[in-house]
């Protein structure tokens, strides 16, 4: 009677970890939550915390710092009501607030920018509905890449 018992058991053990199984495998791996803002074919390096509410990762490309500054620039302005006329030239140093939207769904980003000839230097801060997204970009005068570190804060 036990052997039946024991059987039966184990058949149904079995049964829902197969099942299991077969749910992890059809749900996929996690979506990547810094997907958005990765710097197309960036190299992804060091990372923090995967999982939400804080994910942060290092990326670095071959790219001139400008023309990633720009990537980020279009990306944050996108959607916004003015833009800079390309024939004003950008100090060394500028810094500045971008709103976009109406409350509650307005977004905010500050950024900063210093084109220091030892390293050239800027950030992202942009502040949405329920996340936060910082994006640093540095490209020192003698280094052959430029790091992007892209935090993505959920709270």
């Amino acid at each position: 009677m036990f052997k039946g018992t024991i059987k039966l058991a184990v058949s149904v053990v079995v049964v829902v970890a197969v099942i299991g199984l077969v749910q992890v495998l059809q749900s996929g791996a996690p979506a990547d939550p810094l997907k958005e803002w990765s710097y197309p074919k960036a190299k992804r390096g060091l990372e923090g915390t995967s999982q939400p509410p804080l994910v942060w990762a290092k990326f670095t490309t071959t790219d001139a710092f400008e023309k990633v500054w720009e990537f980020y620039w279009q990306k944050v302005t996108e959607g916004a009501p003015v833009k800079l006329p390309p024939s004003i030239k950008r100090p060394s140093i500028n810094s500045g607030t971008l709103y976009s939207g109406a409350p509650p769904e307005q977004k905010t980003c500050a950024y900063f920018r210093d084109d220091n000839p030892t390293a050239r230097v800027g950030v992202f801060v942009i502040r949405e509905k329920q996340r936060t997204i910082s994006i640093t970009i540095v490209r020192r005068a003698k280094e052959k890449e430029t790091m992007i570190v892209v935090a993505l804060d959920l709270r």
